[in-house]
């Protein structure tokens, strides 16, 4: 099967990152999605992390029944044949899969892949890089994010659009046109084994509240947000802290710095168990639970309701 490229995304059970969950792969020919795949997989263990479920959706129930790995790398495989590979944010899609091989004993495939995240910054200047961002720039839809086949196709039309918009009439007369952007190769990535391997990633900026002011002249008073008290505890995956607090303050929320009776939303995000502990539950939202018991409306929300409460 010969295309221009095919463009995957990965959902994981937890933080082990041989722990896929769900796969979802766009190809294309002739600057067109010509064909897509869509699979649940029962990853190696049935534990399945709430921050990864409040992210994707999926619990183990999803996917109990679903095949392993290797039953749908069998089906697959002959796409990563003489095809580049596209993923946004391609370190972590390219580490799932490397990992799920190994997990199995399967042989490493010999590919060329590349991330879009590099890819559309030829088309767009001061641009987020999150998945949700960058389509969002583009016009691109991008209805059901952290479903895997939504997020490969949101991928692979923000390859496609960055190429038309460039001038040219086929990605390999883009990658020829731009050879700063080069491919990197499946068999030598050095595969990050889980999400608490940081030390090479730079963690959450540390942002206090009093650097943050509203940058709009009114606000919509009926907004969710507007007039509440928000906190914001962990990691973020589609912005940064400094920008989900500066868009929360856009809408007229107050920005706090810790939990207190008076707080209406903790933001949670994900956590380092190595700096929270086991349970991977951190300070404020620990006192958040404690107010919650005590009868206090404190809302926990993750960073998907967040967004859509942002989006009103």
């Amino acid at each position: 099967m010969s295309f221009d490229f095919i463009a995957i995304d990965f959902e994981i059970a937890n933080y082990n990152l041989n722990s896929a969950c769900a796969l979802g792969i766009a190809a294309v020919r002739n600057l067109e999605i010509v064909e897509s795949k869509y699979f649940l997989i029962c990853p190696p263990s049935g534990k399945f992390d709430r921050r990864c479920v409040a992210v994707h959706g999926i619990t183990y129930e999803d996917v109990k029944l679903s095949p392993k790995f290797p039953e749908v790398w069998a089906q697959i495989n002959s796409y990563f044949e003489e095809n580049y590979v596209i993923a946004h944010n391609a370190k972590f899609d390219m580490s799932v899969l490397k990992n799920c091989l190994i997990e199995y004993g399967l042989d490493i495939p010999d590919f060329k892949y590349f991330c879009s995240i590099h890819i559309s910054e030829k088309a767009c200047k001061n641009v987020g890089k999150s998945l949700k961002e960058r389509t969002r720039y583009f016009g691109i839809e991008l209805n059901n994010h952290h479903n895997a086949l939504c997020d490969a196709k949101a991928c692979a039309q923000l390859v496609i659009e960055t190429v038309k918009r460039c001038g040219n009439k086929s990605f390999e007369n883009f990658i020829k046109a731009y050879s700063s952007i080069k491919p990197e190769v499946f068999k030598d990535l050095e595969h990050q084994i889980s999400f608490r391997e940081r030390k090479r990633y730079k963690r959450f900026e540390s942002v206090s509240v009093s650097e943050i002011a509203a940058a709009v002249e009114s606000f919509n008073e009926m907004h969710p947000f507007f007039g509440k008290n928000i906190v914001f505890t962990g990691e973020l995956r589609t912005m940064d802290r400094r920008t989900a607090m500066q868009k929360a303050a856009n809408t007229g929320a107050v920005l706090k710095s810790g939990v207190s009776k008076n707080t209406d939303f903790l933001v949670v995000g994900v956590q380092d168990k190595s700096i929270v502990g086991d349970d991977g539950l951190s300070s404020k939202e620990k006192k958040a639970y404690q107010l919650i018991d005590e009868g206090y409306d404190i809302k926990i929300i993750n960073e998907e309701e967040f967004i859509k409460l942002l989006d009103g």
